[in-house]
């Protein structure tokens, strides 16, 4: 499937200079996490005051919003950084699924956008970590139904194959399509960098990075693909030894 656009850039090594940057962005996120805190505490304490007017509450209502949010994107910017550690072990993605369909329907349903899932019978364990299994899953679900948001009629459709059935060899296939405006080449690999995102500040632009970095550190391979009006998230899961 060479039509697909891998993220197999996004795969981090090891060397000294890793652990450097890794330990240098987890003080620097914490020493953050200590300023929002107190921004969190002194604009709580505004809050309580009855007596401020609605300016002042309402700046200080944004100051602790904005706060939260800071905080959200310090836990995303360490998973993306490759921070966060997995745990290698067989996965019963069989189990997992009547869970991730559940997710599923519910972020399409918030989108506004119909869902098809398709989980093959007799789905082998893979080898990797579950929760962050799950993790890369609502990434991809995420970005496939707010892509199909925009699209008049949109939808997402989800489908997992046993070894040998999508594509050779041994890999559990999992596969997200959505209804998409067109993509070039460019525009895949582009998809994938962190803080890039088409839809607006709200988002952070991190969610194909941060399942990019976790697919790399558990041995697995994410790809992406348009073609048809369609965008395709595929990650192939290498089998439980």
């Amino acid at each position: 499937m060479a039509d697909f656009i891998f993220a197999d850039d996004y795969r981090l090594d090891e060397s000294p200079t890793r652990n450097f940057y890794e330990l240098f962005l987890k003080g620097l996120v914490h020493k953050h996490n200590n300023l929002m805190g107190v921004i969190q505490g002194f604009s709580s304490l505004i809050l309580y005051d009855d007596d401020i007017s609605s300016e002042v509450r309402d700046c200080a209502q944004q100051m602790q919003d904005s706060s939260k949010v800071a905080s959200d994107l310090n836990q995303e910017v360490l998973t993306s950084g490759g921070c966060a550690r997995c745990e290698q072990a067989a996965v019963s993605v069989g189990e997992l699924g009547a869970f991730w369909a559940d997710k599923a329907t519910e972020i399409c349903n918030g989108a506004g956008v119909g869902l098809q899932a398709n989980v093959r019978d007799n789905i082998p364990a893979v080898s990797g970590d579950g929760a962050k299994l799950t993790d890369i899953f609502t990434h991809l679900v995420k970005n496939a139904a707010e892509e199909a948001a925009n699209v008049d009629g949109g939808s997402v459709a989800i489908d997992i194959f046993p070894p040998g059935e999508a594509s050779p060899g041994s890999n559990v296939d999992l596969f997200i399509r959505n209804s998409s405006h067109p993509l070039d080449e460019a525009a895949l690999r582009k998809a994938f960098e962190p803080f890039h995102t088409s839809k607006g500040a709200e988002h952070f632009g991190l969610g194909l990075t941060t399942s990019a970095i976790l697919a790399g550190q558990m041995n697995m391979r994410l790809g992406l693909r348009y073609a048809d009006k369609t965008t395709t998230a595929w990650l192939a899961m290498p089998p439980a030894a």
